[in-house]
């Protein structure tokens, strides 16, 4: 099932087919694997030509109802977009410079920690700050009481205990504490709350009106029930101070003006900030690939004549992707409410103009640049170990397979090294060479191969 709707007056209304060039698959898929379950998905593409929305399964509140495009979920960490494009209108408006350095604007008896240089607001936005990805101080049983017990007062404590293992803008990491914290900094600045800010600063000048922190009653008979990754009912969040990271609630018909914004089929006073927001500050960052500010590629293969980039969101029962084209200006949001199907794969292998599969569950083509081979530890020799080589690789051009061992990487022994600081020994320019003494377990000869670095495309299974 679909429904056909274009961006008009900040509402949509009945038009033409999105000029997408697939979607059978799309149908298909939703219909094999949310049909029977109590759990849904909602995929809406959009481009020039208008909107197109798949839809199937249940919003298991109770009320009985089938997700649609106007039902509420969870986006997670798509939030995290929200917050740094709230960073840029502040700096537009003159109310901050993200130059500053955050401690100003938190009270005078937190320390924020420092490696030669400070930490300052841009650092927060861009996810290069040096801070983990979680603070080290959660309390709680379980992951919900880790999350929603967390507050300014702990952050506070957590970064007043911190070392920093770098200057920051060295290297991105992507940080729940690192958004927060930059969250938490622009509500001190403008002595309100950050649902209110999204409210008043994203969603009434783009025309969202069901996207919330907390919902209003009337729009809780449309919020869909969370699912676990076993098909269990889960919680929603209730984040306190880490709400600028991952507490936003939206439906895809919210999401999809946001997306019309972000690829300039609408025009709002947020269009260049936005524009802003999606220019590249780092690229090959080993989880996320090319990173902006907060928008990602995550090493997705990209096909001849498209820039993608995108945000996946996840909570205990709910998983969320935006993502978009940047030079097709076109774009996908998916929106569920279960983990075991995950929507950032399903959205990226949209983009990428895939067919939906049952693998897309959980894995997208990726392009990456190596050898191909993934590293591990043989338990019997404790030498450096290929437990995977990926296909069309380097590594499997060279002949190279499962259960080799490697015992030197460029004549560096690899022994007493782990699989990580081995990996960043083979890690090098595209064209590049390098160098592997290995041996074979089962006829146990040793050999030298020498690889060449190239770029290739696989499944991240």
């Amino acid at each position: 099932m679909f429904v056909c709707i274009v961006l008009f007056g900040g509402h949509f209304a009945l038009c033409a087919r999105a000029n997408f060039t697939e979607t059978t698959s799309i149908e298909s898929f939703l219909r094999d694997n949310f049909s029977n379950t109590n759990a849904g998905m909602v995929i809406a593409l959009l481009d020039e030509h208008g909107a197109k929305i798949f839809k199937a399964g249940k919003l298991d509140n109770g009320t009985g109802q089938e997700v649609n495009a106007d039902t509420l979920f969870e986006i997670g960490s798509i939030t995290k977009t929200f917050t740094a494009l709230l960073a840029l209108d502040m700096q537009k408006r003159g109310e901050l410079n993200l130059n500053d350095p955050v401690v100003k604007y938190l009270p005078p008896s937190v320390k924020v920690p420092s490696y030669s240089k400070q930490i300052i607001l841009l650092n927060l936005a861009v996810q290069d700050s040096g801070l983990p990805f979680n603070a080290t101080n959660f309390i709680g049983a379980n992951d919900e009481e880790h999350y929603d017990s967390y507050t300014a007062d702990r952050m506070y404590a957590f970064l007043s205990g911190y070392a920093l293992k770098a200057p920051p803008g060295a290297q991105f990491q992507y940080s729940n504490v690192g958004m927060s914290l930059l969250g938490h900094a622009l509500e001190r600045i403008s002595h309100t709350n950050f649902e209110s800010l999204v409210l008043a600063r994203i969603c009434r000048p783009l025309h969202m009106t069901d996207t919330y922190v907390k919902l209003p009653p009337a729009l809780k008979p449309r919020m869909a029930v969370g699912h676990d990754d076993k098909g269990k009912r889960a919680p929603d969040f209730a984040l306190q101070v880490m709400a600028p990271a991952g507490a936003l609630h939206s439906t895809v018909n919210d999401m999809l003006k946001y997306l019309a914004a972000e690829i300039g089929l609408t025009n709002s006073p947020l269009s260049p900030l936005m524009k802003d927001s999606q220019v590249i500050r780092h690229i090959d960052s080993p989880d996320f690939g090319k990173t902006a500010m907060p928008w990602v590629d995550q090493h997705v293969f990209n096909p001849p004549g498209t820039e993608l980039l995108g945000h996946g969101g996840g909570t205990l029962g709910s998983t969320a992707f935006i993502g978009f084209d940047k030079l097709q200006r076109r774009g996908v949001v998916v929106l569920t409410n279960q983990r075991y199907c995950h929507a950032p794969s399903v959205g990226w292998t949209i983009l990428q103009g895939l067919s939906l599969t049952k693998e897309n569950f959980t894995q997208m083509v990726l392009e990456i640049a190596g050898i191909g081979a993934a590293l591990g530890v043989d338990q019997q020799t404790q030498l450096l170990q290929i437990t995977k080589v990926f296909p069309a690789s380097p590594a499997f051009s060279a002949g190279l397979t499962n259960g080799i061992l490697i015992q030197k990487i460029n004549e560096q022994s690899t022994i007493g090294k782990t699989p990580d600081a081995c990996a960043q020994l083979i890690r090098g320019p595209v064209g590049s060479k390098v160098r592997l003494e290995i041996i074979n377990p089962t006829s146990n000869e040793t050999n030298t191969v020498e690889i060449t670095r190239q770029k290739f495309t696989t499944s991240n299974g």
